[in-house]
C-alpha cells in the first residue's frame, strides 16, 4: 500500500474562476441571459484579476457576492434544501459555496479528518491523489478513464452525538478545473495504464509515471454528496451475515446491531434474534450486555415464555412482519406486551425468518421511543431478511453437524484405522444419489482379518454383588426393626406391631439368600412402608434422636442402606477404569506397530477385540510376523493388566480378583459393518462359530474335573489348533525367562460347550511380584516384543 496516506496531497492546486467565467460568457453569447448579460460582462471586464489564479483571499472576499451568483451555474437554487453540494478549490476541503442542506448534514470544518473513505487506510488523501492522476490521464491521454472506473468513492461519517454512521458517495464535477502541464507531456503506454488500473490504490506506483512537480490544478471542483447509507448498510449487513456464526458471535452481532441502528437512524434500537435449534427448542441470542434480550424467551432469564395471544403469535401464524408504533396504546396486550413495557420497550418490529415456507426464527427490533419503527420504515430491513434467514439456517445446520460429530465421538465413533473406507463409501453414495435419491450406503466389509480376543473378568462378580445387596438389606431391616420396637415402646400402637411382624418376615425371607425379585420387594417395603411410618413420628421430640441415628445409616441418594453395594460398585469401577485406561494407552502405542481395528467393552470386567489384516489399511501388507508380534504384545498387556489390578487391592473397599483368558483363532475371518447397530460383526456362517466360542469360554470347565478354566492369578489361552500350542509354548518359555510367569505350563482339554467342541487350553501362573517397568512403559514394551520374537 502507498505511503501517500501518511503525507499531504502531492499536487499543487490554485483557485481560479477562469473556466467558470468563460462558461458564463459562452452562455451569454448564445443569448441565454439577455436581461442581465451586459451587467455580468461589465463586472467581468472591470475585474480582470478574476481570470487569474487567486492567491490572496482578500481578492476572493471582495468579489464573493458576484462569484456566488456565478456558481448558480453549478448549483441549481431550486434544490438548495435537498442536494448536498459544495464548491471547493481543487482537492481542498475549504468551502467556497455550499447548499443549506449540506451545511445541516455535514460539519465541513472536520470533514477531511473524520471521514473514513473506502480506500486502503481509509484516508481521503489517497483517494484525492488517485483522482488527480485519473484526471491527468483523461486530459492528456485523451480517453474517458474516469468514466470507465467503476469504483465510487464512499465516505463514512460518525455522528459524535448519536454514534451512528452515515455513508455518502462523493461525486466530483471537474468541468471548471484545468490541468497545467509545466513540461512536455510524455504519453504513457496503454499497457502501463492497464497495469496501473489494476493497482489502483498503489499511489507510489502511480506517481512514478505521473510526477506531481510536472502538473498544477487551476480552477474549482464541484462536490456532491449522495446519501447511500441505506444501500451500504444493507450491503454491509448482508456481507457480515455471510460470516460463520455471525448471529451467535458477540462481536459480529454487536456490529450488525450498530449497522441496523445506522440504517434506521435510531441509536437506541435493540436487535434480537430467536431461532429454533434442530430439536425445535428456542435459542436466544442476547445483544451484548444490555438488560433486554429476545422477548420470545423473556427478559433477564432463559426461561421461555408463553406468547399465546401476543404480537409474536400473530407474526408467527401470519408469517409476516408486524410493527407496533406504541405498545402503550396497543389495545390487545398479552403478558408479553406488558413485559415489554415493563422493560422500557414501546416500539417494536417483528419479522419471521422463513425457509421453504417454514419459520425457523424471528428477527426483533425494539426501541423505547414510540413511532420510529413503523410500516414505512420497515421496508429497510426486508432486503436483509433472506440473509438473516440464511445465517440462522447455517447456524442450525452447523449445529446439527456438530451434534452428529459429538454423538459419533461419544457413542458410535468410527475407528481411525477404517475411516478411509467409510469416507470412500460416502463419496460413492454421494455420486449415486445424483441419479438415485433412494441409494443407500454400500456394504462395508473387510476380509481375511485375524481376531485377537482378550478378557479380564471380575471373579464371582454376581455372587459378590448379591452378597453385598443381601447384607445391606439385612442391616437395613434390622435397624428399622430396632427403631420400630423403640417407637412402639413409647407409643403402644397396634399398627407398629403389624409392621414389625412384616419386617421379621422380610428378614427371614432373605436370610437364606436372595431369590429373583427379593431385592425389589424389600426395597419397595422399606420405601413405601417403613420410611413413611418413620416420617410420621419425626416431629415427636422424644423420638427425633432415635430417628436421626437410623437415618445416619442410610444413603442420602437412595434412602436405604447402600454401604456394601456401594463399596462393591466402587471397587468394580476402579478395576474397570484401571484396565480400560491401560488398554487405551497400550493400544495407542500398538497402532505404531501396525494400524488395526480395536474395540473394548466394560461389564463386570473388560473384554477387548482387535482385528488385524491388510484389507483394513491402505498401502500396507500384514504378514505372519506381524501376527506373532501382536500375539506376544497381547500376552504382555494381559500380564501388565493383572499387575495393575493387584496393585489396587489396598484401595478396594470390597476385595475383588480378576481372571484372564485369551482366545486364539488361527484362521482369518471376515467382518462386516452393521449400520443398525453401528458396529462390526463377523460375516459368514463359518466365522460365526468364532463369535459363539468367544461368548461362552469364560464359563468353560476343564474336562472331567469340574474346575473352572479361568482362575485368579492365572492366564488361560484357548485354542483348537496344535500349531497354536507350539507357538504359545515358545512365548511362555520367554516370559518365564523374564520372570513374568512361573511354574509349569498346564495343557488342558475343555468340556464341550454348546456350539463349541474340541477346545484346548494352556494355562500359566503369573508371577505375583512382576518386573513392572518392562511391561508398563510403552517403549520398553515394544523392546520386549522384539526380544521375545528373536528368541524363537
Amino acid at each position: 500500500m502507498s505511503n501517500v496516506t501518511r503525507y499531504s496531497f502531492p499536487f499543487k492546486c490554485r483557485l481560479s474562476f477562469r473556466l467558470l467565467i468563460e462558461h458564463w460568457e459562452q452562455r451569454i453569447l448564445k443569448g441565454q441571459f439577455p436581461a442581465f448579460s451586459e451587467t455580468i460582462l461589465a463586472y467581468i471586464k472591470n475585474a480582470p484579476e478574476l481570470r487569474e489564479p487567486i492567491e490572496d483571499d482578500a481578492v476572493y472576499q471582495k468579489h464573493k457576492p458576484f462569484l456566488d451568483f456565478l456558481m448558480t451555474a453549478a448549483i441549481p437554487s431550486a434544490t438548495d434544501e435537498t442536494d448536498l453540494i459544495a464548491v471547493l478549490p481543487p482537492f481542498t476541503f475549504k468551502m467556497l459555496y455550499s447548499t443549506p442542506a449540506l451545511d445541516r448534514a455535514v460539519n465541513f470544518d472536520v470533514f477531511e479528518q473524520q471521514a473514513q473513505a473506502n480506500v486502503p487506510g481509509g484516508k481521503l488523501t489517497l483517494g484525492k491523489t488517485i483522482r488527480a492522476c485519473l484526471m491527468i490521464l483523461e486530459k492528456f491521454q485523451n480517453f474517458g478513464i474516469i468514466a470507465e472506473n467503476p469504483r465510487p468513492v464512499l465516505v463514512t461519517l460518525t455522528d459524535p452525538q448519536t454514534g451512528l454512521d452515515k455513508v455518502y458517495k462523493i461525486e466530483i464535477t471537474h468541468q471548471f478545473c484545468d490541468i497545467i502541464c509545466k513540461t512536455e507531456y510524455k504519453l504513457i503506454d496503454r499497457s502501463v495504464i492497464k497495469f496501473l488500473m489494476e493497482k489502483l490504490y498503489d499511489a507510489d506506483l502511480w506517481l512514478q509515471y505521473i510526477r506531481p512537480e510536472d502538473f498544477e490544478f487551476h480552477g474549482l471542483l464541484i462536490m456532491r454528496l449522495v446519501d447511500v447509507t441505506e444501500q451500504e448498510m444493507l450491503s454491509s449487513i448482508k456481507y457480515d451475515l455471510l460470516e460463520r456464526n455471525a448471529v451467535i458471535r458477540r462481536e459480529s452481532f454487536e456490529q450488525i446491531q450498530h449497522k441496523i441502528r445506522s440504517l434506521f437512524g435510531i441509536n437506541d434500537i435493540r436487535l434480537g434474534i430467536a431461532y429454533l435449534d434442530p430439536n425445535d427448542n428456542i435459542i436466544v441470542n442476547k445483544p451484548s450486555t444490555e438488560s433486554w434480550n429476545s422477548v420470545m424467551c423473556g427478559q433477564g432469564d432463559n426461561a421461555c415464555r408463553d406468547y399465546t395471544g401476543s404480537i409474536y403469535e400473530r407474526s408467527w401464524i401470519e408469517k409476516r412482519y408486524i410493527t407496533v408504533e406504541n405498545l402503550a396504546d396497543y389495545p390487545f396486550k398479552s403478558p408479553i406486551e406488558e413485559s415489554l413495557l415493563a422493560h422500557g420497550i414501546k416500539n417494536i418490529l417483528l419479522a419471521p425468518l422463513i425457509d421453504n415456507d417454514e419459520i425457523i426464527g424471528m428477527l426483533e427490533l425494539a426501541s423505547p421511543t414510540p413511532g420510529k419503527l413503523n410500516p414505512i420504515s420497515a421496508h429497510k430491513v426486508e432486503n436483509a431478511l433472506p440473509m438473516f434467514t440464511a445465517s440462522v439456517k447455517r447456524v442450525k445446520e452447523e449445529m446439527s453437524t456438530e451434534v452428529r460429530a459429538l454423538i459419533q465421538e461419544e457413542c458410535t465413533a468410527i475407528h481411525p484405522t477404517v475411516q478411509w473406507r467409510f469416507f470412500e463409501a460416502g463419496l460413492n453414495l454421494l455420486n449415486r444419489r445424483r441419479d438415485d435419491e433412494k441409494a443407500t450406503l454400500e456394504e462395508i466389509a473387510f476380509k481375511d482379518v485375524y481376531p485377537l480376543y482378550g478378557l479380564a473378568d471380575v471373579r464371582n462378580s454376581s455372587i459378590e454383588r448379591n452378597t453385598a445387596i443381601q447384607r445391606d438389606l439385612q442391616q437395613n431391616l434390622k435397624l428399622a426393626k430396632e427403631l420400630l420396637h423403640k417407637i412402639n415402646a413409647a407409643k403402644k400402637l397396634p399398627l407398629l406391631d403389624e409392621v414389625i411382624f412384616r419386617t421379621d418376615e422380610q428378614l427371614r425371607k432373605i436370610n437364606g439368600g436372595l431369590a429373583s425379585g427379593d431385592e425389589s420387594n424389600v426395597l419397595d417395603f422399606l420405601k413405601s412402608e417403613i420410611n413413611p411410618m418413620i416420617e410420621h413420628f419425626e416431629k415427636e421430640e422424644d423420638l427425633q434422636k432415635l430417628i436421626s441415628r437410623y437415618r445416619a445409616h442410610l444413603d442420602p441418594t437412595f434412602g436405604v442402606v447402600y454401604k456394601r453395594r456401594k463399596a462393591f460398585e466402587e471397587s468394580l469401577s476402579l478395576i474397570n477404569t484401571t484396565i480400560g485406561d491401560y488398554l487405551d494407552e497400550a493400544e495407542g502405542e500398538a497402532q505404531k506397530m501396525f494400524p488395526h481395528y480395536f474395540e473394548k467393552y466394560k461389564t463386570d470386567g473388560v473384554e477387548f477385540t482387535m482385528y488385524l489384516g491388510s484389507s483394513l489399511v491402505k498401502d500396507k501388507t500384514f504378514d505372519l510376523f506381524s501376527l506373532k508380534n501382536f500375539r506376544l504384545w497381547q500376552l504382555l498387556v494381559m500380564i501388565e493388566a493383572n499387575r495393575r489390578v493387584d496393585a489396587l487391592k489396598a484401595k478396594m473397599k470390597t476385595p475383588l480378583e480378576i481372571t484372564q483368558l485369551i482366545l486364539v483363532h488361527d484362521q482369518p475371518i471376515s467382518i462386516r459393518f452393521r449400520p443398525d447397530e453401528k458396529q462390526f460383526d463377523v460375516d459368514g456362517a463359518y466365522d460365526i462359530r468364532y463369535e459363539i466360542v468367544k461368548k461362552r469360554i469364560d464359563k468353560a470347565h476343564i474336562k472331567n474335573t469340574g474346575e473352572r478354566l479361568t482362575q485368579p492369578g492365572k492366564l488361560a489361552i484357548v485354542y483348537n489348533q496344535a500349531k497354536v500350542e507350539e507357538e504359545y509354548k515358545r512365548y511362555f518359555h520367554y516370559l518365564k525367562a523374564k520372570g513374568l510367569i512361573t511354574g509349569p505350563v498346564e495343557e488342558l482339554e475343555l468340556e464341550e460347550l454348546p456350539g463349541a467342541t474340541g477346545l484346548h487350553a494352556l494355562r500359566v501362573q503369573l508371577t505375583p511380584e512382576q518386573n513392572a517397568l518392562s511391561v508398563s512403559d510403552p517403549d520398553n514394551l515394544l523392546k520386549e516384543i522384539e526380544e521375545g520374537l528373536r528368541m524363537q
